[in-house]
Parts: C-alpha cells; structure tokens; sequence
C-alpha cells in the first residue's frame, strides 16, 4: 500500500478549494505562501514576507496575540475577522488557524484559512448581526464580546419567565493571570469552554480576564456544582495552570430583574470569589445571596 504525501502546495490547493484563501505564515508570522494566486483581488506575490496584518483587519495587539499564541502554545484557533479587498471593500470571514510544525513538534510557522461569510449563499447566517465583527464578537476568542452577549442573554428571559424557568450567570476570572498570559488564557478557556457547554449555553468574554456563561434552565445549586469543577479541573488545561474563580447569579423565573442587574450581581459574587481565592490561593466559587433585611 503506498502512503500518500502532500506537498506544501498540495495542502494549499486542497484548501483554496474548501474556502476561498489559504496561507502559511514563517515563524515571524509573515506571509510566506498562499493559494491561490490571487487572494479578494490581492496578488498574493504583493503580500509574500508582509506581516499578517497586510490582509486580516484587526486591532494590532489583539491579531499578534492571537497569532502569538497560536504559534507558542500549539493550539488550533478559529473565530471572525474582516478582510479589505482590493476595491476597499471589507467582507466578514471566518479565519481558522493551527501551528505549522516539525519533525521535533517545534512550530515552523501557521496554516490558515479564510472562508467568506459575506458571499450570497451563507448571508442567512449573518441574520443576527454577527457581519459586524468589531461589535459581536471579540477578536482574541471568537466568542459574543461583552455588549452582545449582554444583549443575548436579555433575550431569554422572556421565554423563561413563560415556561417558569430560572437561569444561572456564570462570570469564570483569570484576573490572577500575568498580564503577558491573560490573552493566551482567554483563548485556552473559550476552547475549553466551548467543548463541554450545552448547545444552549452562551458565552461571551465579558473584560480581558473574564468570561461570562450563562445557562438556560440551571439554577443556582446546579450553577455551584459547575462552578467547582471548573475551579477544581480548568487549570490544568490553562497557560500557567491559570487559577480560576467563579461568580454566579441566578435569575428567578417572573423576578423582574434585568440583564443589568444579574451582571452586577455576578460581579459582585466573582469579587467575593477573588477575595476567596487570595485567601486560599486555590480557585473558588461564589453564589450572590441578597442581604437579609434586619
């Protein structure tokens, strides 16, 4: 039985055919290869040994640390980036990445692919907003940035309040984390996260060292019990083994309360849960309780 090979070009073929760019970036995330030739109108010759940002629109910061991290923790990222074309036109564009590595596991550099959202036949899923990047979604983690997560979770109370069920705000904090591994540990959690969520789960990165879940249908006993194991086993999969702390909120079904309030309560019991954890110097989770009247 022959073993089949691929050559650097070969992957690059096979991957222009699935979407509508492919790359590799050298180990100073440049560019250094690409299918095909040309690339939303760009002559791909034009944009050999430029960095990244030449093609992908991002904040600085946030697409070196994304690419940074990629490249130095091996992991596999995927989320949405925007793209100018040759005519100045921005499309929305699904971006996934992975390490490009050696014989040793040492990285060589990036793979990357581009698929564009914006084309006719997928408009349908950019019904809710996501075909502004910059304002859905954060650009380190793919997940709803804090104003659109927000605005998601205030769209299930109504149905909660129908069918008489409560829901549980999980804040998960990093903020012990060194300021140089706070991006790394974001994207490492969002992976994780992403993994053992219910498909009706929401997650979205609330600030730089937090992620807020929030979980239709679980009240706050639940809530506790998730809250312990991601303190309890989330830091051995995290950059530094990131210690963790947990703040939980839950809302009552027909409580009246808002999106806003449940945020601040979360916040609020994640504070009581960093204080815990100064404490303890393990990971540790809080409830907020109301204040009993005296």
């Amino acid at each position: 039985m022959s073993q089949l090979t691929t050559t650097t070009s070969d992957w690059l073929s096979v991957a222009a055919l699935l979407g509508d760019a492919a790359f590799e970036l050298d180990p100073k995330l440049r560019f250094s290869a690409f299918g095909p030739n040309t690339v939303f109108g760009h002559q791909t010759r034009d944009l050999l040994g430029k960095p990244a940002g030449a093609l992908l629109d991002a904040p600085d910061d946030a697409l070196a640390g994304i690419l940074a991290t990629v490249r130095d923790e091996l992991v596999i990222w995927h989320g949405q980036i925007s793209v100018t074309d040759n005519h100045h036109v921005q499309h929305v564009c699904r971006l996934a990445l992975a390490p490009k590595l050696n014989r040793d596991g040492k990285a060589l550099g990036l793979y990357g692919l581009l698929i564009d959202l914006t084309a006719p036949e997928l408009n349908e899923t950019l019904a809710t907003g996501e075909s502004n990047w910059n304002r859905a979604l954060d650009p380190e983690t793919g997940l709803w940035s804090a104003t659109s997560f927000i605005e998601q979770v205030a769209r299930r109370f109504d149905r909660l309040d129908v069918e008489c069920q409560s829901g549980t705000l999980l804040f998960l904090g990093f903020g012990r984390a060194k300021a140089s591994q706070q991006t790394p540990t974001a994207m490492r959690l969002a992976d994780e996260l992403r993994e053992i969520i219910r498909p009706t789960d929401l997650l979205g990165r609330v600030n730089r060292t937090t992620i807020g879940l929030w979980c239709d249908n679980m009240d706050h006993l639940t809530g506790a019990e998730r809250a312990a194991k991601f303190c309890q086993h989330m830091p051995a999969s995290l950059p530094d083994q990131a210690v963790i702390a947990v703040g939980l909120a839950t809302r009552w079904p027909n409580s009246g309360d808002d999106s806003g309030t449940i945020l601040d309560r979360a916040g609020m019991a994640l504070k009581d849960a960093y204080a815990a954890t100064a404490r303890d110097g393990n990971g540790s989770w809080r409830v907020w309780q109301a204040v009993a009247p005296l």
